[in-house]
């Protein structure tokens, strides 16, 4: 049986504060993706761009496995009849399917019409994923 005590009540809310379980499945993924040979400097050089997304939120895309180009597969995949738009409810689904969870715009350009562009997509994706990774303690 987990210890419930106060400590490991402390405990859990450290890593939950610095988001610590977030960070270790984001290292792991990019070591799984990459399969660097020399694993410790690739963890360290992947923190350091965390530290410098969180000293320059709006300056370039942050470190994650999605670029642009994935972005955009992923807007092409809902949207299938090539109407150039995609739904609301897609909208929010893509989100959550990329890793945003909580923290995106929920009414982007184009939610009064449900009708959100690419163009729209790939700004308020790519803003989300640059937040959530600015996100992390640079405290390491």
């Amino acid at each position: 049986m987990a210890a419930t005590g106060p400590l490991q009540q402390e405990a859990n809310e450290y890593l939950k504060q610095h988001k610590i379980p977030q960070l270790f499945e984001e290292l792991t993924a990019e070591l799984v993706f990459h399969r660097p040979s020399d694993p410790r400097s690739f963890m360290r050089d992947y923190i350091l761009k965390l530290q410098n997304a969180k000293a320059n939120p709006d300056k370039g895309d942050p470190p994650s496995l999605l670029d642009e180009s994935n972005i955009r597969c992923v807007f092409s995949m809902l949207d299938i009849t090539k109407r150039g738009f995609i739904t609301t409810a897609q909208y929010h689904e893509a989100m959550r399917s990329v890793g945003v969870q909580i923290d995106y715009n929920k009414d982007p350009n184009g939610v009064a019409l449900n009708k959100i562009s690419q163009e729209t997509f790939i700004r308020e994706t790519k803003t989300a994923l640059r937040r959530a990774c600015s996100t992390f303690s640079a405290d390491y």
